[in-house]
């Protein structure tokens, strides 16, 4: 079924000429008369001009209205730019392996344990004795501590530590093959020195001044939910004396 078609615009152009060119002959009508009998003009001949006036402005202002040529599409191409991709950091991307096998492993956490273990080999020094941290070092790490306690009590001294104020973060963390590795960064200070066990007197470090601590811990386990094992300490805070 055909629709109607629409009215066109021309109609209501010819609508508004013949109200310009009626306006107009009225005016030009109303001004000669005016000046073929010397008058001047009354309340109706100006009602009629501004009418008259009207009624051209709308008949020119429909005429440009026309003539004027649409706006041009806006043709400009809507591009998409993917963002770069995050990079991440050498600790970032170990963390990340590690999550893979232990999705609950946090570095904030882990930087808490790291500082506890710190303090438990000063307590073992001071005991002169590792056994209580048998089953929270590796092998080698054991061995090395129990030389040390070794030591002081062979040449009949004895470790004093007291105050200990620390910090720790993790600064490393990796996978290689079937073990995890991360590295915690200690730092603070404490008081720590060495006496004769004879006299009791310090023959290293001092009593009352604190020392600074600064040191890095090496923690490592089977991959997956096992239990950590210290397997290195470097740095100002090694174990002397």
């Amino acid at each position: 079924m055909a629709l109607p078609a629409p009215r066109t615009e021309p109609a209501r152009d010819w609508i508004g000429l013949a109200v310009g060119l009626a306006a107009g002959l009225l005016l030009g009508r109303l001004v000669l008369g005016t000046l073929r009998h010397g008058q001047a003009w009354g309340v109706e001949q100006i009602v009629f001009g501004v009418v008259a006036a009207v009624a051209a402005a709308w008949l020119l202002r429909r005429r440009q209205a026309r003539a004027r040529p649409p706006a041009p599409p806006d043709t400009t191409p809507v591009t998409w730019t993917e963002p770069a991709p995050v990079r991440l950091t050498d600790l970032e991307r170990g963390i990340q392996d590690i999550c893979r096998t232990d999705r609950g492993f946090d570095a904030a956490r882990f930087a808490g344990y790291a500082g506890m273990t710190f303090r438990d080999v000063q307590q073992a020094r001071m005991a002169r004795d590792a056994g209580g941290l048998r089953d929270r070092l590796t092998p080698a790490m054991y061995v090395e501590l129990q030389a040390r306690c070794e030591r002081l009590r062979s040449s009949a001294r004895s470790a004093r530590v007291a105050a200990v104020e620390v910090g720790a973060e993790v600064t490393e963390a990796w996978q290689d093959g079937t073990r995890d590795y991360v590295t915690a960064y200690v730092a603070g200070s404490m008081l720590s020195h060495t006496v004769d066990d004879a006299t009791g007197r310090a023959v290293d470090g001092s009593p009352a001044r604190p020392v600074a601590v600064e040191a890095f811990l090496t923690f490592t386990r089977p991959a997956g939910l096992n239990f950590w094992m210290l397997s290195l300490i470097q740095g100002e805070a090694g174990l002397t004396g």
